[in-house]
């Protein structure tokens, strides 16, 4: 599945995308459901329906908005005893 467009002729939208995407793929393995919608600037994030973690991705956003998005919501989540905790930290802190 294919989330986002992209110029690949940009190295720093290129190095977004690839954090974006292990992030994702972090998130989904921890078992938060990941959604790509058109939310047309209605704020995207983290939420929790019952006992499922679902992450909204706005895909009305560019690749370094998504990222933000996605830094933000993940960030306020404890990382530490996951198998992708060091993947996480260096995505969370990268600028």
């Amino acid at each position: 599945m294919t989330l986002f467009s992209l110029n690949l002729g940009n190295p720093i939208a290129m190095n977004s995308l690839e954090t974006l995407e292990t992030m994702l793929a972090i998130a989904q393995e921890e078992g938060i459901q990941v959604r790509s919608e058109w939310l047309a600037g209605v704020r995207g994030g983290l939420v929790r329906v019952g006992d499922r973690a679902i992450l909204f991705v706005d895909e009305a956003l560019s690749v370094p908005e998504q990222l933000e998005q996605v830094r933000c919501a993940l960030g306020v989540l404890d990382w530490s005893q996951t198998p992708g905790a060091l993947q996480m930290a260096e995505c969370l802190g990268s600028g």
